[in-house]
């Protein structure tokens, strides 16, 4: 028959010698040689499309091995593209292409470090944002940032549109809505965010409370904290309230961006408000600041948004129950907010100042695990005075004084501190002394808040009047007035002048031809 031919007999396998270590690593290299390149390594499509670009990055990137070095290099390739590609590439007519490409690159340098954005590198995409309309800065920050974006919402007219707008793009879902409740909000406040949660079921909300309060128990923050608190320490009020529940939703939502409702055309400091800014080594998104406030309202209204009845009954920008007002015809749109006892008023509420900047030096140090350093503002004719000083120069003092609160990394601090320096030169002359605190780096101690030094802005000037006759420490040895004019020398020559009881001259008088005190 012809079945099939027997399987030939196969060969048994002989005992081999164990492999020497020398000949192992040879079949090793030997196989790594033969073996077919990966396909991961030639159909990978390059980071940067640039040719020339995307072999620096690789070469780069090859030579730095710890991970944050890897995220610095990514993020300088990325600013590196913001300048070259678009003249390479022809990118600069086309600011969506080129944005979306930068896009990718700061979203891989988060991805690979923490490390804090730069005011240099939000100044390069503010370049490439430049004339995007606010959908297109929208979806540009969703993209380069998935998942490390918020909305910080007061439900204001403009944060109204914002979230409108994520919803019409179908990016609410993915971008969650943090809103601060002070526990001092309008009931009609209230209202409206029942209903925007009910109109956006989409809408993933986080509301923040002062720490240690929750919803209603304003009460209970009163009796604590004193029902008046906002009247004589609106610093330490807007801290409680507002800056502090905002540093620590941003710490617990770790978010690389934040989207604001500001806009230019609210007047005051932003009216240079940029698209993109830095703050505490995040960006803030301001999608809307070019828009003007009848854009804002015909969106309102031509898309039937829910809003604030308040609105209707003259006020134009609300926050809390008893200090926010209606505004006067003529008026901007934010004079009606933050009044507070005395003359002085603010149109920035505390979340965007002093505490907000001392975060953004913390962070920024810590990111550079260097130890933080403080900006000097020089004055020769000024005495510092700090917590260990403060009682023998300030509380014990034998005679009448000027001081001065301030804080370096304050703006209108760096301005003021060379008019104030020829205020202490001009009063050294009469025998007063001008002394000054970095509230910066030290806090004032209890026994002078008691005396009358409570700060509600910055720089924040007193003369102060003593009694030797008084024991010291007395209650009465100090009588303690603040300074509420101009921040300019000669208006605040002027005052002192008035409390010592003598004119103190004319500082444009006193200096000579070329500018210098004659003898």
């Amino acid at each position: 028959s012809h079945g099939p031919s027997p399987a030939p007999p196969q060969p048994q396998p002989q005992p081999q010698a164990e492999p020497s270590r020398g000949a192992r690593a040879t079949g090793r290299m030997k196989r790594r040689s033969d073996a077919a390149p990966s396909p991961e390594r030639t159909t990978s499509k390059p980071m940067i499309e640039d040719p020339l670009l995307n072999q620096l990055y690789l070469a780069v990137r090859r030579s730095i091995r710890k991970r944050y070095l890897q995220a610095l290099a990514l993020l300088a390739g990325g600013l590196l593209a913001l300048v070259w590609l678009p003249s390479r590439q022809g990118l600069r007519g086309s600011p969506t292409a080129a944005a979306v490409d930068v896009g990718s690159l700061l979203a891989g340098a988060l991805n690979a470090s923490s490390a804090p954005f730069t005011q240099e590198a939000a100044a390069a995409i503010n370049g490439q944002l430049q004339g995007l309309t606010a959908d297109e800065v929208l979806r540009w920050v969703a993209q380069a940032l998935p998942g490390r974006v918020v909305q910080f919402s007061s439900f204001g007219p403009t944060g109204l549109v914002i979230l409108d707008r994520l919803d019409k793009l179908q990016l609410l879902s993915h971008i969650p809505v943090v809103t601060i409740d002070t526990l001092h909000l309008f009931q009609e406040t209230h209202e409206l965010v029942r209903n925007i949660s009910r109109h956006y079921p989409e809408m993933k909300l986080h509301t923040y409370y002062p720490d240690g309060f929750t919803e209603g128990q304003t009460f209970k923050f009163d009796v604590l904290h004193g029902d008046d608190l906002w009247t004589h320490d609106f610093q330490q009020y807007s801290y409680l309230t507002k800056v502090e529940p905002t540093l620590r939703a941003l710490k617990e939502l770790d978010p690389a961006a934040w989207i604001t409702g500001r806009r230019r055309s609210q007047g005051g400091e932003r009216q240079s408000l940029p698209i993109v800014e830095v703050d505490s080594g995040r960006l803030k998104i301001n999608p809307l600041a070019d828009w003007t406030r009848d854009q804002v309202w015909d969106y309102i209204h031509s898309h039937g948004l829910s809003y604030n009845p308040l609105h209707d009954r003259g006020y134009s920008s609300i926050g809390d129950s008893m200090n926010t007002r209606p505004v006067e015809k003529g008026e901007s749109e934010r004079d009606g907010r933050f009044m507070y006892s005395g003359t002085n008023r603010t149109t920035e509420c505390g979340m965007h100042t002093h505490a907000a900047k001392m975060e953004a030096f913390k962070r920024e140090a810590e990111a550079k695990h260097e130890p933080m350093k403080v900006p000097q503002l020089p004055c020769t004719n000024c005495v510092d005075v700090t917590p260990d000083t403060f009682d023998t120069l300030v509380m014990r003092a034998s005679r009448n004084f000027v001081i001065e609160f301030y804080s370096p990394i304050c703006g209108h601090c760096r301005a003021f501190a060379p008019e104030y320096d020829k205020v202490a030169h001009r009063l050294e002359q009469e025998g007063v002394p001008a002394f000054r605190m970095d509230v910066f780096s030290h806090t004032i101690p209890r026994a002078g808040k008691d005396a009358g030094f409570e700060l509600s802005a910055y720089p924040t000037i007193f003369f102060a009047h003593v009694d030797p006759t008084a024991p010291p420490l007395g209650a009465h040895r100090l009588s303690v007035t603040r300074y509420e004019g101009p921040k300019e020398a000669q208006p605040l020559l002027d005052w002192l002048g008035e409390k010592l009881g003598r004119a103190l001259g004319d500082l444009a008088a006193a200096a000579g031809p070329s500018g210098e005190d004659r003898p």
